[in-house]
């Protein structure tokens, strides 16, 4: 088991990000998008913990947003 997850960890790498405003992390396993965690903090406390995995909501997060007036 530990080998399992040893190799798991050297293919993973963490990205710390903001999604809808609150911190979040990227985790990516072999350079793509794997998971999304978010928190939601409410008055200095975590109020809420979100993982997505969906890859069809995790590609949305590979496209830049163009900004307009």
């Amino acid at each position: 088991m530990a080998h399992v997850l040893g190799r798991i960890a050297a293919a993973m790498s963490l990205q710390p990000t903001q999604v809808n405003g609150d911190p979040a992390l990227i985790v990516r396993l072999g350079g793509e998008i794997d998971t999304v965690m978010a928190m939601r903090i409410d008055d200095g406390l975590v109020a809420g913990l979100y993982a997505v995995r969906n890859p069809e909501k995790l590609s949305r997060l590979e496209r830049r947003t163009t900004l307009r007036r």
